[in-house]
């Protein structure tokens, strides 16, 4: 009874409402289960820790293999050297015989202060805009190949930054083999647990608590689970007109 359709970012949050439902619910129904119970619901857990530690060690390894070598102590911040570059620039245009319109185009009708608070990954592209800009109204800025220079060295100080952050939002999503070898052992866990929280309730005539207790199973099956052995229809059941 394992469900390989439950999201990855929802797992963690069945497992433990699941293994607290467990205690909480299910423990009370039959005290020769309670063993049994318990120690499901602690599997539970230690499965879903297992998956945590698992996405988190290959997050943490891809945004160690792809952190720029630059990002070292005592470099200049890409970032807040991109903003300043990209504040001066804009109030250099600003200041220019009409340079208003200049500065807008710039700034894509945004204000400065919305620019400057962009990510790395909008504030590059920015900049890209930027150096658009700056070759379409170059009679407008006689420094215009400076600025187009400065503008391409702080973009491209950014590159290694946004590819981290990048493959780290990658890594949460990708399934590495570890990921996957701990997925798929909490699956089946959960998958066991369901199996014997069914048969405890069935046994005390409690089959509708399962969604109260497995949160990826629809409310409405409250309503449809079924004895597995129903009892048979009486004679007049069987010869009654539809």
């Amino acid at each position: 009874m394992s469900h390989p359709y439950i999201y990855q970012r929802d797992i963690e949050v069945y497992g433990r409402f699941t293994a607290s439902q467990i205690q909480e619910l299910v423990v009370p129904v039959d005290a020769g289960f309670k063993q049994a119970l318990r120690a499901v619901a602690a599997r539970l857990d230690a499965a879903t820790d297992a998956l945590r530690e698992a996405t988190l060690n290959a997050t943490a390894a891809a945004v160690a293999t792809s952190a720029p070598g630059a990002a070292t102590k005592g470099r200049v911040d890409p970032v807040a050297a991109g903003r300043e570059l990209m504040r001066r620039l804009v109030e250099h245009a600003a200041a220019r015989p009409g340079g208003v319109a200049l500065a807008r185009d710039l700034l894509q009708g945004q204000t400065l202060t919305t620019v400057l608070r962009r990510r790395p990954a909008k504030l590059a592209a920015a900049m890209a805009h930027a150096l658009e800009v700056i070759e379409q109204h170059r009679r407008l800025l006689p420094e215009h190949e400076a600025w187009a220079a400065e503008i391409e060295r702080a973009r491209d100080a950014l590159e290694p930054l946004t590819r981290s952050v990048r493959k780290s939002r990658l890594a949460r999503r990708t399934m590495t083999p570890e990921v996957k070898a701990a997925r798929d052992e909490w699956l089946n866990v959960y998958g066991a647990a369901k199996l014997l929280v069914e048969c405890v309730l069935r046994l005390h005539g409690k089959v509708s608590l399962m969604p109260e207790i497995f949160d990826d199973l629809p409310k409405a099956t409250r309503a449809a689970v079924a004895p597995i052995n129903p009892a048979p229809r009486s004679p007049a059941d069987v010869t009654a007109p539809p």
